[in-house]
């Protein structure tokens, strides 16, 4: 981009040294070899209006001697403000405007090497302000990304420590649900041990049962015969009688087997256990308790059929 250099309405190009004190103004104090950039580029206060002022009222007429002083000795820009300050008493000729403005119009028409360089300056300082906005803009991304990457691994790992937990939760669930059934099965294993050995325990009852029925069967059988022994005997004696007397009483009873305990009238056609005593009949079995021979506690009784 081309910068024109223009130069404030405030500052004047006069002679040197020797110019200056044919003029009467004493310059010593100020500075001979730069400009103040501060008014030559900021300022725009009241000295330009006081100089275009002073423009429009002073003559268009250039001196020559002023002209001749100006090509032999080399120009200087000074500061109108500084020069308002030193010399509030003197007064500027038109034909110094007049040399001001023609050195104006040149200033407009050729750029400034100071210009340039502040430009360029300026130019630089703005690419290097943008490299560093950019350089901050990726180092930002750069901890963003890193920052979300973080985040996303730090979400992974609670999900993941979620899962284990509800993992081993239900593992330690399962756990407990079969060490509940290991000790519902050892409880039942126990349970029909204990039921097998209550079977046992009957079944040697029942095998002990029937031997006790069997041995009151043989004595059954025995009583038998003993009673069909006595039957005979009695009919032969009764045939005896018979034929010593003819007189028969009504209320005599014919006992074909062994006498009761208990009535004494009727026949024992019941076996007490456990003694297996065939001692009563079945009226007096239902009042005994106990067996009327050896007196030993009835637990039950077996009513047999003799014929």
């Amino acid at each position: 981009m081309a910068v024109q250099a223009q130069y404030p309405s405030n500052v004047f190009r006069l002679n040197s040294g020797k110019n200056r004190q044919q003029q009467g103004y004493d310059y010593s104090s100020e500075p001979h070899t730069g400009l103040d950039q501060s008014h030559m580029l900021f300022n725009n206060g009241g000295t330009s209006s006081l100089k275009r002022g002073r423009e429009e009222s002073a003559p268009n007429i250039v001196n020559p001697l002023f002209s001749l002083q100006s090509q032999s000795h080399p120009s200087q820009l000074i500061d109108l403000t500084q020069l308002l300050n030193h010399q509030q008493n003197a007064v500027s000729t038109g034909l110094g405007l007049s040399f001001g403005d023609q050195q104006h119009q040149q200033q407009h028409r050729s750029p400034s090497p100071f210009l340039s360089l502040f430009s360029e300056s300026l130019s630089s300082q703005i690419k290097q302000q943008r490299d560093e906005i950019d350089q901050f803009l990726r180092a930002q991304g750069e901890q963003l990304s890193q920052a979300l990457a973080e985040k996303r691994q730090r979400h992974y790992r609670e999900l993941l420590n979620a899962a284990d937990e509800s993992v081993a939760r239900r593992l330690r669930e399962k756990e407990a649900e079969v060490e509940k059934a290991k000790r519902k099965n050892a409880e039942l294993e126990e349970h029909a041990a204990q039921l097998s050995m209550e079977a046992q325990v009957w079944q040697a009852k029942v095998k002990a049962q029937e031997s006790t029925a069997a041995s009151l069967q043989a004595q059954l059988q025995h009583a038998i015969m003993m009673s069909h022994e006595k039957r005979a005997l009695s009919c032969f004696v009764g045939q005896a009688e018979d034929a010593e007397s003819a007189y028969v009483d009504p209320d005599r009873v014919t006992l074909s087997g062994p006498k009761c305990r208990g009535c004494g009238s009727r026949v024992a056609s019941v076996v007490v256990l456990p003694c297996r005593h065939l001692c009563v009949c079945v009226e007096c079995d239902r009042h005994f308790r106990a067996c009327p021979v050896c007196f030993t506690v009835k637990n039950s009784s077996i009513e047999v059929c003799l014929s």
